[in-house]
């Protein structure tokens, strides 16, 4: 199996339990699960600069991409733990995980990605089944 299939379901396992975790802070406080996972982030960040010290990009343009998705991240964060405050984790995550679909657009229109005729029918049964499991009764 390739080691990015591999990779990606670690992703979304890690994502899976770390949502259902951060839904039993948010119904206290959904403002300081996002401190606290801002806080960590910013403290795994320090040790990769220290391990990594190349690491910094001064390329203009992806320096402004990387700035535009780290805020989109944090801003999606925090909007995902008051969602998680307002409503159910059943529902809201389903939503949220529509995510990886408007990646793939995306990424076929402006990266030229293709997908398999198989792939296109995952994104669509996914779409489907975000649907699906955000009906409410």
């Amino acid at each position: 199996m390739d080691v990015a299939i591999i990779l990606g379901l670690l992703v979304a396992v890690f994502y899976g339990i770390g949502t259902f975790f951060a839904k039993i802070v948010c119904e206290k406080n959904p403002l300081f699960q996002w401190i606290v996972v801002n806080i960590v982030g910013i403290i795994l960040c320090i040790f990769i600069l220290i391990k990594y010290k190349n690491i910094i990009i001064t390329e203009q343009k992806i320096l402004t991409y990387a700035i535009i998705s780290a805020i989109l991240v944090v801003v999606g964060s925090l909007l995902l733990y008051y969602a998680l405050y307002k409503g159910k984790a059943s529902i809201v995550v389903p939503l949220s995980s529509i995510g990886p679909a408007i990646t793939v657009a995306l990424s076929i229109l402006f990266l030229k990605e293709s997908l398999t005729m198989p792939q296109m029918i995952g994104v669509i049964l996914i779409i489907i089944g975000v649907i699906l499991l955000s009906i409410t009764n």
